[in-house]
């Protein structure tokens, strides 16, 4: 979220002060207000911590309105909870939260799902207990009728804001948006406007700051204390036309406990009706430094502080239209007792008056309440998207401003003018009439009284330039082997800029069987695919069709791009025991790895050990049929004739044919006496970097790292050990030319035996 830089600046006079601009404050009901709602249903023995939780919530609401309404369970019951809620600007539910997709299968309807767990008398006794519980889903939440402009708190729910239950693993970012955006619907469709879920807090901010905030509902969730900056955006599949935020723990992303959902770009002020402080309001004594106005009928001005006390030798009558800076009181008093200020008027006069004779008036600058400037992102490329950029900023009062659009350089691309509390300018530019880039939106607000300037600025981009799309495979066909063993468990889709990524899965018989999106605001939008159709059961082996598609913030979108994709699991976990065996050394426990793989159904397959070029050196199965299984080979650094292969590297393949596919996996592994791996693909002259060596047999001492750059002495350095047979070392390139970087790695087997191993990257 862009932050919009504010500076308010105060008219200063003579050096005696600076006027300060008035702070919003809340403003307390007196016997009533907008309805807040607070709802606890049946959750056992956690029912108790929720209804003190629910309390400290009341006790925040009730600062600002006296129309609470609170629902505790035992007595959470659906009609209770109906009267409760309808009508209610605020809702509050803690609970239980049964949302799709979840573990435990699905109703076409979703009568259990994404709603209120609320008591319910299950064994007809009569009573409702704690531990008596009733889902009520999305077909009796959008009977609700809260009242217009509706937000909904979710705290402390189960899937609600894309979670998972406690102890369970976290959602793919797939699923956690189908869950949020599944939550929200039904309250949407029932009428609120958003829908804010936060699984790990209820913190009175998220009550109070919609009565004493004036922002956008974006604003005061991603401002809320525990915001972790992470965010997410997505439109919602569920809700045409709403906007979906995520902000995980991690940015991985991991920890779905924060969303909100809905129409965020709805003001606070529209929820509640939260009143603000107006700068143009006359105060009811006079400031210091401050404005007045004569009296009606007029006010004399004199020339020294005595004689404005006196009433004697007067310089001037002025008439009640005059607009006097009172600029600091002198201490001295009128026979009634009325203080005598020094005061400036607007032609640069200065005199005395006294203050029986002024009313004070307006002394506070302007300042800006709430800005809308559509994100600040503009398209102008003539596709009806985004082609226009209106901003729209509101005022705490009526003032003369000005609104000028520049870009980096200063140059003034658009100006708007007028009086009004609201200032406003719709930049439209001809397509393609001003290049990709930074721009600024700056405003100057100054009100009747002289009082300001305002002065606040925003960013604008502007970006006509659709984003590209990367997906795995090429532009041929993607075998996904989604079995958890970590290798092509997933498509991945990568735009080239920050904004979302959409995509589409057909069966073979043309029946869609996914609709997914992701999105970033801060960095390169990514979505994957893991094999899962709609409501996250996998789907079964075979070829589907994947078409995805990237649009930018600015509204951009590239061209779709499709792939086939093969979804084969038969086949998984091909791996090596060992990083590194050196059978050369003559150390039995570094002479072999256990090569390995597994099944999950019937295959014929071949497997060998191949070198850097692919070639085979021993083969294992050539064309076997095996069942279901796992499968394992000891093997020993030799070739199909008995010889010991030269030191290298070495990759376990495993091809596999089933009625699906023909899948091929790999494991690396190195014969010789160290594995030499480095933090840089492709390092850069001067970058540091970070070299770790895995030895296959012990080592009398820690090796040295040797690095040998184009046109420059070989230096090195020692390594540290930071595992069993595990070192490290980092270093920061010297400056030299362009070419190969050699990383050689020396060490002395316990027995004396010198050993080395090596590394050559591309140095840049």
């Amino acid at each position: 979220m862009r932050k919009l830089a504010v500076a308010l600046v105060a008219l200063i006079v003579a050096g005696l002060g600076v006027v300060v601009p008035a702070t919003a404050a809340p403003v307390r009901a007196a016997s009533a207000g907008p309805k807040v709602a607070i709802i606890v249903g049946a959750t056992g023995s956690v029912t108790s911590t929720y209804r003190a939780y629910a309390d400290q919530i009341y006790a925040t609401a009730t600062q600002y309105t006296s129309n609470v309404v609170r629902v505790y369970s035992p007595d959470a019951t659906w009609p209770r909870v109906t009267a409760a809620v309808n009508g209610a600007s605020i809702i509050v539910y803690l609970g239980h939260g049964n949302g799709w997709p979840s573990p435990y299968g699905n109703d076409a309807a979703y009568t259990t799902k994404d709603g209120f767990g609320l008591n319910y008398d299950a064994n007809g006794d009569g009573v409702t207990t704690d531990s008596e519980l009733k889902y009520y889903g999305e077909p009796s939440i959008r009977t609700l009728k809260p009242a217009p402009n509706a937000v909904v708190l979710l705290f402390h729910l189960c899937y609600a804001s894309g979670n998972s239950e406690p102890g369970k693993p976290d959602p793919t970012l797939a699923v956690a948006q189908q869950r949020a955006d599944n939550y929200a619907a039904p309250f949407l469709a029932a009428g609120a406007k958003a829908v804010i879920a936060i699984g790990h807090s209820h913190d009175p901010y998220y009550i109070s700051a919609l009565f004493t905030a004036n922002e956008s509902l974006r604003d005061y969730w991603t401002g809320a204390p525990g915001a972790h900056g992470n965010v997410l955006q997505s439109a919602s599949v569920r809700t045409p036309g709403a906007t979906e935020l995520l902000d995980p723990d991690d940015p991985t992303p991991a920890g779905f406990w924060r969303s909100a959902t809905g129409d965020l770009a709805l003001s606070t002020a529209a929820v509640t009706g939260a009143s603000f402080a107006d700068t143009g309001a006359d105060p009811a004594q006079q400031p210091v430094p401050g404005n007045a106005t004569p009296a009606p009928g007029g006010a004399t001005l004199y020339g020294a502080p005595a004689d404005a006390a006196a009433g004697t030798n007067p310089v001037a009558t002025l008439p009640s239209s005059t607009i006097v800076r009172v600029v600091a009181t002198t201490g001295v008093t009128t026979a009634g007792g009325s203080p005598v200020y020094a005061v400036r008027l607007g032609s640069g006069a200065t005199g005395f008056m006294a203050g029986a004779s002024l009313i004070p008036r307006d002394s506070v600058p302007p300042s800006l309440r709430s800005t809308s400037d559509g994100g600040g992102v503009l398209s102008p490329d003539g596709n009806g998207a985004n082609d226009a950029l209106p901003i729209s900023l509101q005022l705490s009062e009526t003032a003369s401003w000005t609104i000028t659009i520049t870009d980096i350089g200063g140059a003034i691309m658009a100006s708007s003018a007028g009086t009004s509390s609201v200032a406003a300018l719709t930049w439209a530019p001809a397509p393609h009439s001003v290049p990709d880039g930074r721009y600024h939106w700056n405003l100057t607000a100054t009100d009747a009284y002289g009082n300001g300037p305002l002065i606040a600025h925003g960013d604008i981009t502007v970006d006509a330039t659709a984003p590209t799309l990367g997906v795995s495979g090429g532009p041929g066909r993607f075998v996904l082997s989604p079995n958890g063993d970590g290798v092509s468990d997933v498509v991945a889709m990568v735009s080239s800029e920050a904004g979302s990524v959409r995509a589409t899965v057909l069966s073979a018989a043309g029946a869609m069987v996914a609709q997914i999106s992701g999105s970033a605001a801060g960095r390169p939008a990514t979505l994957s695919w893991g094999g899962t159709a709609v409501g996250g059961l996998p789907v079964p082996d075979g070829t589907y069709t994947l078409t995805a598609t990237a649009t930018d913030l600015a509204g951009n979108s590239s061209p779709s791009v499709t792939r086939q994709v093969i979804v084969d699991r038969t086949l998984g976990f091909v791996a090596s025991s060992r990083s590194v065996i050196f059978p050369q050394g003559g150390d039995p426990a570094a002479s072999a790895t256990v090569l390995s793989y597994r099944l999950a159904g019937a295959a014929t397959v071949s497997w060998s050990v191949v070198n850097s070029k692919g070639a085979a050196v021993r083969t294992i199965a050539a064309g076997t049929a095996q069942s279901a299984g796992t499968y394992t080979f000891s093997w020993d650094g030799r070739d199909d004739t008995g010889a010991l292969v030269p030191q290298g590297v070495y990759r376990s393949q495993v091809v596999a044919n089933d009625a699906v596919a023909t899948v091929t996996h790999q494991a690396p592994v190195t014969v010789g006496a160290f594995l030499v791996t480095a933090s840089a693909a492709a390092p850069g002259r001067g970058q540091r970097i970070t070299v770790t060596a895995s030895a296959a047999v012990g080592l009398k001492a820690a090796p040295r790292l040797v690095v040998s750059q184009p046109g420059a002495r070989p230096w090195s350095v020692a390594m540290a050990k930071v595992a069993a047979g595990v070192y490290r070392a980092t270093v920061t390139l010297r400056s030299s030319s362009a070419g190969t970087l050699r990383l050689k790695v020396t060490g002395a087997e316990a027995n004396g035996t010198a050993q080395q191993g090596s590394l050559s990257l591309p140095l840049r």
